[in-house]
């Protein structure tokens, strides 16, 4: 399938493809394996929400091509995953796509949250399926699909366009990493937004304060996809996406048609706790469940460009 989509971009990119003959070529190839290709509408996993507004755009449309027939669309759960190099977890969102494809509502997941003594960010590495089950233990959301997005792409893909802006309260420096930045307005690409992505040391509230790094950049990244430069971003990014065997993202990727509103929001946390599995955050069931059904359902913030730590 991935080879399938690559060959579709290309001829997409030369002009040379038929809409009609890419759609009836991607419905056949998904009772093979899923495409890797997932890069849409929120992109931390920047990325791997942005993917739904991607592979349309990614379809050569033609005044001679029938309308597209697909089955009603439902609202789904999708969990995106940024990942290191070493298949742990460097960012976890929770996604509700709405079903008219007009509003995605995310809610950031600590990856130092602890379910049944175990720390969340390590369980990808050993399953999707041990993730998938962690998150919908602690959410009470039902995961419909995921999509896992290498960490390492985002660089890259911040470069495609010249940049992402961000603003900082207070200058920061990670002592481990070294990675430091001043305060005030800035725009930063490939190293440098990774690092900003990555850094938790020498930030007043740890790892909380990455996840909310995380959204503003989803935000202002999100912003600046569009049609024309869908196909470069798909390109891009293809090998870098994987997701569930059983997702239809033909069907997933036909109902965002317009604008796409983005809320985001973090999951609360109880104080930092130390475990045999170290250092992490104990979340309480019940609110935890109360908090994420309800940001799925109304929103949070809309990531917004303000200044933070």
């Amino acid at each position: 399938m991935n080879d399938l989509i690559r060959q579709a971009i290309a001829a997409e990119a030369e002009e040379r493809v038929d809409s009609r003959t890419v759609l009836a070529n991607l419905h056949k190839a998904r009772k093979r394996k899923p495409l890797g290709l997932i890069v849409g509408v929120a992109t931390l996993t920047a990325a791997a929400a942005a993917a739904a507004v991607v592979v349309p755009m990614t379809i050569k449309k033609t005044e001679a091509a029938p309308p597209a027939v697909s089955a009603p669309q439902e609202t789904q759960n999708v969990l995106l995953i940024g990942l290191d190099d070493h298949n742990f977890t460097d960012a976890l969102m929770l996604a509700r796509f709405q079903a008219d494809g007009t509003a995605v509502s995310v809610v950031s997941l600590p990856r130092d949250i602890l379910v049944d003594g175990q720390k969340i960010n390590g369980l990808f590495a050993q399953s999707p399926a041990k993730l998938t089950a962690a998150v919908e233990k602690t959410t009470g959301a039902k995961v419909d699909h995921h999509a896992a997005v290498k960490m390492s792409a985002i660089g890259r893909i911040s470069e495609l366009f010249g940049g992402v802006a961000v603003c900082l309260k207070a200058p920061s420096n990670d002592p481990i990493t070294k990675a430091a930045f001043p305060a005030g307005r800035q725009v930063l690409q490939g190293d440098q937004a990774l690092a900003f992505l990555r850094q938790r040391h020498g930030l007043e509230n740890g790892d909380l304060d990455r996840a909310r790094r995380q959204q503003v950049f989803l935000a202002d990244l999100a912003s600046k996809i569009t049609k024309d430069n869908a196909l470069t971003l798909a390109r891009e990014v293809s090998g870098s996406i994987t997701v569930d065997d059983g997702w239809d993202l033909v069907g997933f990727a036909q109902r965002f048609t317009g604008p796409i509103g983005i809320s985001v929001t973090t999951l609360p946390v109880d104080a930092p706790v130390e475990r045999e599995a170290g250092f992490g955050f104990e979340v309480d069931p019940a609110k935890a469940r109360t908090f994420v059904e309800k940001a799925l359902d109304q929103g949070g913030s809309s990531g917004g460009s303000e200044c933070i730590r």
